[in-house]
C-alpha cells in the first residue's frame, strides 16, 4: 500500500538545494518512491495532507522533503482518470518555431503548493525542448507548448531550488511580474475560478 507524502515548508531548505540526479533505475525504492507520488498526488491524499489546492497540474519530490530528481507531470489535473506521467532527470531548453529569431517568453498566473496563498504572473518560455528520464530508464526528448511547457519548467525549476517567487526573496528563480497573497484560503479559490470563467468566455 502506497504511503501518502507530506508537504515541507516554504521554509525548508530543499526546496532551495540543486537534487541530484537519479543514477540507479533498478533500486527497488525508486519504484516504491514513485508509488508514493503517485498515490499522494491525486486529489483525496492532497486534501489528506493538507495540500493548497484541491487538484496539481504536477509535483517535484522535494517538495514532499524528498532528495531525488523527480516529478509527476498531470497538466491535466491529478484526478484519477487524468494522465499522470513520472518524469526523472528533467532538463529543458528553450524552442524556436519556425520564423522566430528569439524564444518567445510569456507571462501568467500560476499557483504552487509550496507557497500556499500565493499566486504570481511569472514570464515563461511558451515552447521548450524537454528531456527527462521514464521510471526504466529511458531518455525522451519532446516539443511541449503553452501549459504543458509551463508546468515542466515549474516543475523542474523545484528540482533545481528554485521557486516561482524566488527572486522577490532574493533567490534565484524565474521573472515574477507580480505576486499576490491572499488573506485565506476562500479568498484564493475565488481568485481561480474567475480566472477559470475569463477563460472560458475567450
Amino acid at each position: 500500500m502506497p504511503k501518502l507524502l507530506q508537504f515541507v515548508e516554504k521554509s525548508h531548505p530543499i526546496l532551495r538545494e540543486i537534487v541530484p540526479n537519479v543514477e540507479d533505475f533498478k533500486d527497488p525504492n525508486l519504484q516504491e518512491l514513485i508509488n508514493d507520488m503517485c498515490y499522494s498526488i491525486l486529489p483525496t491524499q492532497l486534501k489528506a495532507a493538507n495540500g493548497a489546492h484541491e487538484s496539481a497540474a504536477g509535483m517535484a519530490a522535494n517538495q514532499w522533503g524528498i532528495k531525488q530528481r523527480i516529478f509527476i507531470f498531470t497538466p491535466d489535473g491529478s484526478e484519477a482518470e487524468k494522465k499522470i506521467e513520472v518524469m526523472i532527470n528533467p532538463s529543458y531548453t528553450p524552442y524556436l518555431r519556425p520564423g522566430e529569431k528569439s524564444p518567445k517568453l510569456v507571462p501568467a498566473f500560476e499557483g504552487c503548493f509550496s507557497i500556499p496563498l500565493t499566486t504570481g504572473i511569472v514570464n515563461r518560455y511558451d515552447a521548450i525542448m524537454a528531456t527527462y528520464h521514464t521510471p526504466n530508464g529511458q531518455q525522451v526528448s519532446r516539443l511541449l507548448e503553452g501549459w504543458e511547457a509551463r508546468v515542466f519548467q515549474h516543475e523542474t525549476d523545484h528540482l533545481n531550488g528554485k521557486l516561482f517567487d524566488g527572486r522577490l526573496d532574493n533567490y534565484s528563480g524565474p521573472e515574477c511580474l507580480e505576486r499576490i497573497v491572499f488573506k485565506d484560503k476562500e479568498e484564493m479559490d475565488n481568485f481561480w475560478e474567475d480566472k477559470v470563467r475569463e477563460s472560458r468566455k475567450k
